[in-house]
């Protein structure tokens, strides 16, 4: 097994992660991570991401779309049977720059209600797609109970880089409290499939927790939950 550790690391180093960047970590937050998945359900690959989830005790959250929910309920059902969490991103993928406040609302108040009408789940957590957004959306969001939420590290998997990719830009940016982007629908996820065990090895290695954003919110005693995550804000990069 240390075999395989040491080749792993060397192979991350020759591909641009740098343990000393890794290890030195100063900020004062709880060692805890939130894996996102934007973009699913899936019918082939949020299976594979829930399975390596199950095989290592990790749970994550899952921003929907419900034009996709809608296709596979069951695949839906498997986020929380897996004890992961479902949150919001909308329905049709709408980019916020051209549809408004309100139309954004109105097309995640239809992904809520469709899974409210399904039985299934939810958590108060929207997501806009690609990142964009404005002070007015997020107050809207926020009379709706909703917490906005974005990342702190994009793994840029939407453009389909390698799996070495994904992994050196999430463990080079790796800290406390880190919330990280991938997607489990929208393309060929294959490489973040195979991204998503090796990340969650090494961070394991290092100390982290995974945890929801429900249990994030409750770590850092967050009450009530803030408009927006991760605090301090910080301006995403475009995704999906």
């Amino acid at each position: 097994m240390r075999a395989i550790w040491t080749l792993l690391a060397t192979w991350l180093s020759f591909w641009g992660f740098h343990p000393a960047k890794f290890h030195h970590i100063t900020a004062p937050l709880p060692r805890i991570v939130a894996l996102t998945f934007d973009d699913g359900p899936s019918p082939v690959y949020t299976p594979k991401i829930l399975t390596i989830l199950k095989d290592n005790n990790v749970h994550a959250t899952f921003f929907v779309l419900g034009s996709e929910a809608e296709r596979f309920p069951q695949v839906t059902r498997e986020i929380i049977r897996q004890g992961s969490v479902i949150a919001n991103h909308g329905y049709g993928h709408l980019n916020f720059f051209h549809a408004g406040v309100q139309r954004m609302w109105l097309d995640a108040e239809k992904t809520q209600n469709l899974l409210q009408k399904s039985g299934i789940p939810t958590v108060a957590f929207y997501r806009p797609p690609y990142g964009n957004s404005s002070p007015r959306l997020i107050e809207a969001f926020r009379t709706h109970g909703y917490t906005t939420v974005f990342w702190s590290i994009d793994t840029r998997d939407w453009a389909m880089p390698s799996t070495a990719t994904i992994i050196r830009r999430t463990l080079n940016q790796i800290q406390p409290g880190a919330i990280i982007l991938m997607h489990d629908g929208g393309g060929n996820r294959q490489q973040t499939v195979e991204a998503v065990a090796a990340i969650v090895k090494f961070l394991r290695a290092d100390g982290y927790r995974f945890v929801t954003l429900p249990q994030y919110v409750q770590e850092l005693h967050l009450s009530p939950p803030p408009a927006r995550l991760p605090l301090p804000a910080e301006s995403p990069s475009q995704a999906g």
